[in-house]
């Protein structure tokens, strides 16, 4: 049961399978109109025969461009489904016409089409009950989490409750929270794990309190939604939320380069998939020496701050003792880096194989995983540990605006021997300029510095 709840939250899987299974009830449901019509009309069913998959293709390309497989707010249109058929009806009829010698008979053609009208809105209309029903019992809906004001918020909340839809309530942040709204936008996401941002009130933001809950949001892979009021500055494409029995806008951060970031997502995937696969013998090699030279697990996972804010568990090869990091206190004042950052040229902690990893950059190698994940990207702004994060001022966490990256652009200027700001300094110029080429001078000048062991201890 948990499984199937699971595999249901997939935004991409639901969208397919809702798309696969109209598909196949709209065909199933000209079929039938076409079988019907042949039989009434005592027509030849050959040419039906011969003819049905241009017969089928034509009824799901019309339903298509009618937005029939789009959003359940869209696609449950009876007059755009009655056009749909209409338009076939019409298309094949005149077919028939100029063509007689496919076989088709025009007055079968009408038939068919007057028969498969019905058939298909049956057929739809079971399937939506359907989906009520999956909704009603807790599958493939998207947990959700409210801000607004305590009116707005008990308002969307019972209405959640009331009409089940597509969202369920699963947390709420008050619009008036003295100390912003954000940090507890970002607390309550990462206490729930909530897909989905209501937003009700939005009117009352500032126009720099909208956009950085969307980029919060968007940096998180959250959807927003904007319950209307005054929102006039928003043009976005407005969404109605039927099942809900809401108005919903869909709102997003403003991309310019969304086509770049689609590329850049798959060469995160196709590189960290091929890698883990190619390099898993030297991986099997590194682990044999990590357990031979010291006690403890091969790898270590640390917590480490990523995209606005978020924590996550940052895959690395073991390079120290078991006990580093209880015996952190100890070297805290030994630190040769400034602000909040901790870096030791010789560290005592770190173990005789751990020094060759270092030395050659393979102890990030595990960090294809997080990449893989999406925690990750192959080039942005290293994440930090917590401890250095929490130390961090405001305007340090700026550099915290784009998914972290196995490399970045300090790292190919200068590395360990660079200041905490001009680190900073150097992410923020890579946030603001960010491009795939970019991306891709970084990896080359990366693979250069590692080289030459530029920084690394």
């Amino acid at each position: 049961m948990d499984t199937l709840r699971k595999l249901s939250d997939f935004k991409a899987l639901r969208r397919v399978s809702s798309v696969a299974a109209l598909m196949i009830l709209d065909s199933a449901a000209l079929v039938v109109g076409l079988v019907a019509a042949a039989y009434l009309s005592g027509a030849d069913p050959a040419a039906v025969t011969m003819l049905s998959p241009v017969l089928l293709a034509a009824w799901v390309v019309l339903f298509a461009a009618f937005d029939l497989y789009n959003r359940a707010g869209v696609r449950r249109s009876p007059g755009s489904l009655v056009l749909a058929v209409l338009c076939w009806t019409g298309l094949v009829f005149a077919g028939s016409l100029v063509y007689p010698e496919i076989g088709l008979v025009p007055a079968e053609v009408l038939l068919a089409g007057a028969l498969a009208m019905p058939a298909v809105g049956v057929l739809r209309l079971l399937y939506e009950r359907g989906i009520e029903r999956i909704y009603r019992r807790g599958f493939g809906r998207i947990p959700a989490v409210v801000v607004g004001n305590a009116i707005e918020r008990e308002r969307v909340r019972r209405t959640m409750e009331s009409t089940p839809g597509a969202y369920f309530f699963l947390g709420e942040v008050d619009l008036g929270e003295t100390g912003g709204v954000l940090p507890e936008l970002r607390r309550a996401l990462n206490e729930t794990g909530a897909r989905v941002v209501i937003l009700a009130g939005a009117e009352r933001l500032a126009d720099d309190e909208t956009l950085d809950l969307l980029r919060s949001a968007w940096l998180r892979g959250v959807r927003m939604r904007v319950v209307p009021g005054a929102l006039s500055l928003m043009s976005s494409r407005p969404v109605l939320s039927r099942s809900m029995g809401l108005p919903l806008l869909k709102v997003s951060y403003p991309r310019l380069d969304s086509s770049q970031r689609v590329l850049k997502r798959a060469l995160d995937v196709s590189v960290s998939l091929i890698g883990l696969v190619a390099l898993s013998p030297v991986l099997l090699a590194v682990a044999v020496a990590i357990r031979l030279d010291s006690s403890g697990p091969i790898f270590f996972r640390q917590k480490r701050a990523g995209a606005d804010e978020r924590v996550f568990l940052c895959y690395k090869f073991r390079s120290m003792r078991e006990d580093a990091e209880l015996r952190q206190a100890e070297v805290e004042a030994l630190n040769e880096a400034d602000g909040p950052v901790f870096k030791m040229q010789v560290d005592p902690r770190v173990t005789r194989v751990g020094k060759f990893l270092r030395r050659w950059s393979v102890d990030e190698v595990p960090q294809l995983w997080n990449v893989l994940r999406g925690e990750m990207s192959l080039v942005g702004p290293r994440p930090l540990p917590v401890r250095d994060f929490e130390r961090m001022g405001e305007e340090h966490k700026k550099r915290l605006a784009a998914v972290p990256g196995m490399t970045g652009y300090w790292q190919i200027s200068g590395r360990s021997s660079l200041s905490f700001e001009e680190m900073v300094r150097l992410d923020l110029y890579y946030i603001d300029n960010w491009s795939l080429s970019f991306d891709l001078k970084i990896i080359l000048r990366t693979l250069g510095a590692v080289l030459r062991h530029e920084g690394a201890y």
